[in-house]
């Protein structure tokens, strides 16, 4: 019979976690889901019928390919968001992607270190300021890009508050009875 080693303890993994936090799947896709419940949200709202069908198409081929790579964004965070990146510069979607992009944005900044947030985040912010004037559509800069860029800041403390308060709480409690650490968007 197999004996549990002493960092497990005798009691089963559910029973092993404080009270009152969630399931690490459970915290890693709720956000995920959220996004893409208003993903479609969004997009059975503004459906229309006739030509509209070929953009609805499109606007779930964009919504599925941010929620697969938000669903993969652990091994590759970076990556997630360069993929997200490239929707939301290839479509004209800026209310269905936003979410997205400032989601994988704070996931960059809480799993990785302060050069490639840094990177992330000037890329990121180039992209979403510019993308209109890309696409050459006629935008306001105090009505379209200052509060897209305010986001961005706001999304890279939020992580980088996160990352800091999973290295302090590594630092103080360096692994629980189970040997799991916790960490923030199931990152």
């Amino acid at each position: 019979m197999h004996t549990p080693s002493p960092a497990t303890g005798n009691s089963p993994p559910w029973r092993g976690r404080p009270r009152g936090t969630l399931p690490r799947t459970v915290a890693y896709a709720a956000p995920v889901a959220v996004i893409a419940v208003y993903g479609a949200l969004w997009i059975a709202l503004h459906t229309g019928g006739g030509r509209q069908s070929a953009h609805t198409f499109f606007q779930s081929l964009a919504l599925a390919e941010c929620v697969l790579a938000l669903l993969l964004r652990r091994r590759k965070p970076a990556g997630a968001l360069a993929g997200i990146l490239a929707a939301y510069l290839l479509f004209s979607l800026d209310p269905l992607l936003l979410p997205a992009v400032l989601f994988a944005l704070c996931t960059v900044a809480a799993a990785r270190d302060n050069r490639t947030t840094a990177v992330a985040a000037a890329v990121t912010a180039l992209a979403l300021a510019t993308g209109p004037s890309i696409r050459g559509e006629a935008v306001s800069f105090a009505g379209y890009s200052l509060p897209r860029l305010a986001a961005v800041g706001i999304a890279v403390a939020a992580g980088m508050y996160l990352r800091e308060r999973r290295n302090r709480r590594a630092r103080a409690d360096p692994g629980d009875q189970n040997g799991n650490q916790g960490s923030p968007l199931g990152v």
